[in-house]
């Protein structure tokens, strides 16, 4: 078979295969992940994001390769989450310039687009690392450009181009110590080839071994939410799945599990397949569970909240001068952000990283003059930005890692000075304060110097995991004991779902104890997975 050109239709089935080829391999994508915190994971970020990207395809009008890719490049800019999905939303943009007055692609105008989505993605990161996506795109689309001339069909150029990414992928530890340390390639990259591997495989016609239908707007809902009432909402994120080669599932273990996370839970089992539809606001402790089960297909998350106050409630009404947002884990420390005078609080963090479009959601709804953003997430950063972007608002993204960080700049803020003063303050502020997370690791790994165990506790400051053990009380205290010097004055602490009350004020006596130059305050935060999250000042 020797195909010249891809018209629109191929195009579509070319992302399509793609999307479900990294769909079915998420979680190889996934255990790529350096670090071992149970965060969005790679694989698990880029799939939600290209989803996104295939889902709009229902909207096209005049199909041809342009209107596709554009499509799914404004799919992904809105669906991004995470900076893999932010970085492969703007992989799609940039394809999608490539395709500009475009009907169909030819050899030289398909390597054209992969170099321009190269191109367009370096600059969209302000300080690109080599060894990750980045690389691997690059590498193709050079390589694209540089033969394409000598090629008569796309079935060998695209093989080829692909074979490249790969030979790129395996060179990636070499570039970035990290990776060789934890002896992985780089997890993004995997998740590009992945993607491109499938559209390949929708050129040749070949199977991927599953159901290839995965437009989102056609999921059989099987469960009718259309009769509920705002007030009938306890849990926000009506979540629905269905979890493929599930034949060991224990359908009556799942249900129990899942009825911990929210309510309106349903599991039905079907010979390989179970089908699961709950009501939570922490979806990706859902996902995490299920997908440790079996390949996950046909994910569906909707904001039921935001739903409704599309259907009918309208902006905040009365302008005022400033409004804030964050990304907040858990209830205790949304009530501290309310507090604190945050204006509007997204549901999410560690396990289910906001999407750009959560993001722009929130910005429509503030009636404010100026708008500040606290992510509090370093894989929410790029999503919260490219939001920013899109707006016709004056937002800023002040650029938070975590929930100390966020505390600190908002109170850093003056109502008496400029947006821009108050910016900079806020950005200043933030590097003003020492922070460190207690959690657990969710693999095998090495890292730092540090072999890891699956399951052991680990302490991270600095963006760095310093210690490990077994005991969570040990490791909280190793990691204070690091990050306090002779300048400090206040511990704060923040315990999560997972700690009680009891265990924690026991640590907060032993701490102002062993730290009697400093303050130690205890604040229930009631963030999943991580026992605790601190701060020095």
């Amino acid at each position: 078979m020797k195909t010249q050109t891809i018209d629109g239709e191929m195009l579509i089935k070319m992302f399509r295969y793609g999307a479900k080829n990294l769909e079915i391999n998420k979680r190889i994508v996934d255990e790529l992940n350096v670090f071992p915190v149970p965060d969005g994971d790679t694989g698990t970020n880029m799939s939600l994001t290209f989803s996104h990207s295939v889902s709009e395809f229902d909207k096209i009008e005049k199909l041809n390769v342009y209107s596709v890719a554009k499509s799914a490049s404004s799919g992904a800019l809105i669906g991004a989450r995470g900076n893999s999905g932010v970085i492969l939303s703007q992989l799609l943009r940039g394809f999608a310039e490539g395709c500009k007055a475009q009907e169909d692609l030819d050899i030289a105008s398909l390597a054209g687009a992969l170099k321009l989505a190269s191109d367009v993605a370096y600059k969209a990161v302000m300080k690109p690392t080599e060894g990750t996506i980045l690389t691997v795109a690059r590498e193709m689309g050079e390589f694209a450009m540089a033969k394409y001339d000598t090629y008569d069909s796309l079935e060998s150029f695209m093989a080829d181009v692909i074979h490249h990414g790969k030979v790129t992928l395996e060179k990636t530890p070499e570039m970035l110590p990290v990776l060789k340390e934890a002896g992985v390639v780089d997890a993004g990259g995997q998740g590009l080839i992945c993607i491109v591997e499938g559209a390949l495989k929708a050129l040749l016609n070949e199977e991927l071994g599953v159901e290839l239908e995965i437009k989102s707007s056609n999921l059989d809902k099987f469960v009718d939410d259309s009769h509920m009432k705002p007030e009938d909402i306890t849990f926000g994120y009506c979540t629905e799945f269905i979890i493929q080669e599930a034949e060991e599932v224990d359908d009556s273990d799942l249900r129990t599990y899942l009825n911990t996370l929210g309510d309106s839970v349903v599991v039905v089992k079907d010979d390989a397949i179970v089908k699961v539809h709950l009501h939570t606001d922490n979806p990706g402790l859902a996902l995490e569970r299920a997908g440790s089960l079996g390949s996950l297909i046909r994910i569906k998350i909707d904001n039921m909240r935001e739903q409704f106050a599309s259907k009918g409630t309208k902006p905040d009404e009365a302008l005022i001068p400033y409004g804030f947002i964050a990304v907040s884990p858990g209830d205790g420390l949304t009530k501290l952000f309310k507090d604190l005078g945050v204006t509007r609080v997204i549901s999410g963090g560690q396990t289910m990283n906001p999407s750009t479009q959560d993001f722009l959601n929130e910005v429509d709804k503030l009636n404010a003059e100026t708008i500040f953003i606290f992510p509090n997430n370093s894989n929410i950063i790029m999503a919260a930005k490219q939001a920013s972007e899109i707006s016709d608002k004056q937002v800023h993204v002040i650029a938070s890692k975590n929930i100390p960080q966020c505390i600190a700049a908002m109170l850093a803020f003056s109502p008496e000075t400029t947006p821009a003063e108050n910016a900079s303050a806020m950005s200043e502020a933030i590097n003003h304060v020492a922070t460190g997370e207690v959690t657990y690791a969710v693999r095998d790994t090495k890292i730092n110097g540090l072999k890891i165990k699956k399951s052991n506790v680990i302490g991270i400051t600095g963006g760095e995991i310093k210690f490990t053990g077994k005991s969570i009380k040990a490791v909280t205290e190793e990691l204070l004991s690091d990050m306090v010097d002779e300048d400090s004055e206040l511990i704060s602490i923040y315990y999560g779902k997972d700690v009680s009350e009891e265990d924690a004020n026991t640590l907060a006596e032993e701490l102002a104890e062993s730290f009697e130059e400093c303050d130690v305050e205890m604040h229930y935060g009631g963030q999943p997975l991580y026992y605790y999250i601190v701060s020095v000042e």
